[in-house]
């Protein structure tokens, strides 16, 4: 399978596919997390023009896992906005199609991620995750990333414990 797959830079064409491929993780993983009616009202517009702006700001970049011609994986980063963490650069995105957990995938774009924030000159890296992703907070701590504070976001009418990781 690996010889097949190809990680590369996502161009603004590409920004509808990583909105509409966001949206689909965040539906698919999240439901036992976030409530339904927070991710029933996920619009792949409104994320794409998020997507856009920031793109379009050169705040953040983009990268696609590709298998074949299947978008499989999707990693956003770039200038961190996390509070307290300006300074670093933060991955605010990094999802993997749920058929290709467990292959080594995820660390292979994640890897690609760090890569590319050092070669953008950021020595710290900083990502938040949902207290409650048992998976992600497992996989950030095999990269090495250490609890640094814990936080809440809104979403919707419901407010869910964040945890802020940093390498």
């Amino acid at each position: 399978m690996n010889d097949t797959i190809q990680i590369k830079q996502a161009g603004r064409d590409d920004l509808q596919d990583v909105a509409a491929f966001l949206d689909d993780c965040w539906q698919a993983e999240y439901r036992q997390i976030v409530s339904d009616d927070y991710l029933d009202t996920l619009s792949v517009d409104k994320r794409h023009k998020r997507l856009l702006a920031r793109y379009d700001e050169g705040v953040s970049d983009f990268l696609m896992m590709m298998y074949s011609d299947k978008l499989i994986g999707v990693a956003v980063f770039g200038k961190s906005f996390v509070e307290g963490y300006e300074e670093d650069g933060e991955i605010s995105a990094i999802y993997l199609h749920r058929d290709y957990i467990g292959k080594g995938l995820g660390h292979a774009l994640f890897s690609k991620t760090e890569q590319r924030l050092a070669a953008k000159g950021y020595s710290h890296f900083v990502l938040d995750v949902l207290s409650a992703n048992a998976r992600a907070v497992s996989f950030y701590e095999k990269h090495d990333y250490t609890k640094e504070d814990d936080r809440s976001i809104k979403l919707g009418e419901c407010e869910y414990p964040l945890t802020v990781f940093r390498r």
